[in-house]
């Protein structure tokens, strides 16, 4: 009855949400209220990485994921591909990463602080990817009745994001356009601003170049630009 009233009392919180902020809010005392210390929520993505390098919500830090981008674990996090492919709930503990084939893996979370967490896929009638992540960072097991009620969480966060107009970026103007972009592709936004190559820039951001290159090409099209030389403008005009 208790996780019955907790879920309850989210989605009430959830669906009140007026704007961003009080979404993020919403969602991060739902998860805590489930045993979880950290989310993330990525809605209505083209591609896996964009989970990560462009989350919907998220209560990572800006560092956390810029470093997760440059440590190049878009490429090969299980879990993301889980979030991407899966047909429901998983709920892991760190041990599940304990084999030679993703002992690398095993070591970054157990590195991080990461006892174990919670993935939802979230597909889309569009094709479109998405996926909730929750993440502990104490050694205790979840009840798995809690997959149910982070279900409904996830799907109810969907749907207050995009009427509050989070997944789309409805909001006008240059300035939505660079909100639109990921934490890392912002930073690169900012050396293309300042001239520097795409090799350069690799070597600033500790990326590799193809990275840079990939990003570059989703930085012009989400900026509804040509080239590098407009998008310097529209940075420096916000």
């Amino acid at each position: 009855m208790l996780l019955l009233e907790l879920t309850s009392t989210a989605v009430a919180e959830i669906c009140n949400a007026a704007d961003k902020q009080e979404l993020q809010i919403a969602i991060y005392s739902a998860v805590c209220s489930l045993g979880f210390d950290s989310f993330n929520l990525a809605c209505e993505k083209s591609a896996k990485r964009d989970f990560m390098t462009d989350p919907t919500l998220t209560n990572w830090s800006y560092d956390d994921l810029v470093a997760y981008e440059r440590d190049g674990w878009s490429d090969r996090d299980p879990l993301l591909d889980f979030a991407a492919t899966g047909t429901g709930p998983l709920l892991w503990q760190r041990s599940r990463w304990n084999n030679r084939r993703q002992r690398d893996y095993y070591e970054y979370i157990e590195h991080a602080g990461i006892f174990g967490g919670l993935t939802i896929p979230l597909p889309s009638r569009s094709e479109k990817l998405g996926a909730l992540t929750l993440l502990s960072f104490a050694d205790r097991q979840p009840d798995r009745d809690v997959l149910h009620a982070a279900s409904i969480i996830g799907m109810v966060g969907k749907s207050r994001a995009a009427a509050i107009g989070l997944q789309t970026g409805e909001a006008p103007g240059g300035s939505a356009k660079f909100l639109s972009l990921s934490s890392l592709q912002r930073e690169v936004l900012k050396w293309i601003a300042n001239g520097k190559s795409n090799a350069d820039i690799a070597l600033i951001v500790g990326q590799s170049k193809r990275s840079i290159d990939y990003h570059v090409i989703e930085i012009l099209k989400k900026l509804e630009v040509g080239s590098r030389a407009q998008a310097a403008a529209m940075y420096a005009s916000l």
